[in-house]
């Protein structure tokens, strides 16, 4: 098979599913004709699957369980989204939940090589963890389990995990949570006087993580989370719900990502230099430009 098509297989892999114009935009040498013919001799050979059927040009892309087979034995490139450690997205159940992570992701490495920085896969940091499953969170609080009767640790479980090395060797670390409200989500979601919204309750869990674990388990010296949802007026209210839980910290990152549905979505790697929301705090960047200023 063509080096050309080895090269498309190795980027979906890398992010689980891909829409084929982020697919356009991790390989600027590729001609659009030609990138559309290997989506198709790919597609039509059972080694890609695709969802949302725009004719190979605006479509996504996941592997099939032949194109995984095909890549067996290759020195494959570390993923950014994947099943093991924690990080247990099902796209079959979660599409549009999983593909804004991805979405992310995606965006995230490009805007980052284009600054002069690494986008570090979570798969790289698991090679070097200390824990099987370094990407599940512990709390120091405990409840009782209602099958059991035992009691175990809340935990928590982020949507993705990325890394940021910038040109000086020094690296920071993102967990990312992905708040996509579904048509059946609670009104009040995003209510800051609710005390029952998933997204009070998220925010909690996160401020309350034993860090000093966390770190330990992954080696890292730094992490914080990136949360992201389909609009501004979203995001705007997620941070909203964040000043009930806790008036400042330097801890959440906010960010608008539209979401999957019956339009396409664009390509935004100018997110890796966009400002960030923080909690009572100025909006802050997370390229070189904040690192010079610290």
């Amino acid at each position: 098979m063509a080096p050309t098509l080895f090269e498309v297989l190795e980027l979906v892999y890398q992010f689980r599913a891909l829409r084929s114009h982020h697919i356009a935009m991790h390989l600027p040498h590729r001609h659009q004709r030609g990138l559309s013919h290997s989506l198709r001799l790919l597609f039509d050979h059972g080694l890609l699957d695709k969802r949302l059927c725009g004719l190979y040009e605006c479509d996504t892309y996941l592997l099939t369980k032949r194109g995984l087979a095909l890549l067996a034995g290759r020195d494959l490139p570390p993923r950014y989204l994947f099943l093991e450690g924690g990080l247990d997205i099902k796209l079959s159940t979660e599409w549009e939940h999983g593909m804004m992570t991805i979405d992310l992701l995606s965006n995230l490495k490009i805007g980052a090589e284009a600054a002069g920085c690494r986008l570090i896969a979570a798969e790289e940091m698991l090679a070097t963890a200390t824990s099987a499953t370094p990407f599940i969170f512990p709390r120091h609080a405990e409840y009782t389990d209602r099958k059991s009767r035992k009691v175990v640790p809340y935990t928590l479980v982020p949507d993705g995990f990325a890394g940021v090395e910038y040109p000086n060797g020094k690296r920071a670390y993102f967990a990312i949570e992905a708040e996509h409200n579904k048509p059946h989500s609670r009104f009040d979601d995003d209510d800051p006087a609710s005390t029952q919204s998933s997204s009070r309750k998220k925010i909690k869990q996160y401020r309350d993580v034993d860090w000093q674990q966390v770190y330990a388990n992954l080696g890292i010296g730094n992490l914080r989370v990136m949360m992201v949802a389909p609009t501004a007026k979203q995001i705007k209210g997620k941070f909203a719900v964040a000043r009930s839980v806790v008036k400042q910290s330097h801890l959440f990152l906010g960010q608008a990502v539209p979401v999957v549905g019956t339009q396409d979505v664009p390509t935004m790697p100018e997110i890796f230099d966009a400002p960030w929301l923080r909690i009572g705090l100025p909006p802050e960047q997370i390229n070189r430009v904040t690192l010079k200023r610290r």
